[in-house]
C-alpha cells in the first residue's frame, strides 16, 4: 500500500514576488521553492532556501493549528509572549511582559492596543476571528 505524502502543518510565507527571487537566486525551479517553503524536503539546497526566505525576505512561519488554540513564547531577550492563530489568517500577539498587543491579518499588522488586560481579550479575539 502506497501512502499519500502529507504536507507539512508549517509554512514559510514570503510574497509572490520573492518566490521569484528564490528560484532565480538558487537557480531552481519553482516546485523546489514551494518544496522547501512547505518543509515537504529537508536537503541543504531547502534548508539555504528557508533561510535568505525567513532571514533576508521577511518571510514567516505560518503553522496550521486549531482555532483558539494558545501558544505561549518566550523571546530570547526574555520578552513572554501569548500567541494564538485564527482559520482566517488573523493572528492576536500580546505581550505578556509589556501589556501591548496587536492584531495581525495575514502577515500585517491592523490593530494595535497599548494594554491589554485580560477582561479585554474576548473582545479583541472576536475582532480578530471576524477579519476578512
Amino acid at each position: 500500500m502506497i501512502m499519500a505524502k502529507t504536507r507539512s502543518a508549517r509554512t514559510i510565507k514570503v510574497s509572490k514576488e520573492n518566490k521569484a527571487k528564490l528560484a532565480k537566486m538558487f537557480n531552481c525551479t519553482d516546485r523546489m521553492v514551494y518544496k522547501a517553503l512547505c518543509f515537504e524536503c529537508q536537503t541543504l539546497l531547502a534548508r539555504k532556501i528557508q533561510y535568505v526566505a525567513r532571514k533576508e525576505m521577511g518571510g514567516w512561519v505560518e503553522a496550521a493549528v486549531p482555532e483558539d488554540e494558545i501558544f505561549y513564547d518566550t523571546m530570547d531577550s526574555g520578552e513572554r509572549f501569548m500567541r494564538q492563530y485564527f482559520n482566517n489568517g488573523a493572528v492576536l500577539e500580546v505581550s505578556m511582559t509589556t501589556g501591548e498587543g496587536v492584531v495581525r491579518f495575514k502577515g500585517s499588522p491592523r490593530y494595535r492596543y497599548e494594554e491589554v488586560l485580560v477582561s479585554d481579550i474576548p473582545t479583541i479575539q472576536d475582532y480578530a476571528r471576524n477579519l476578512r
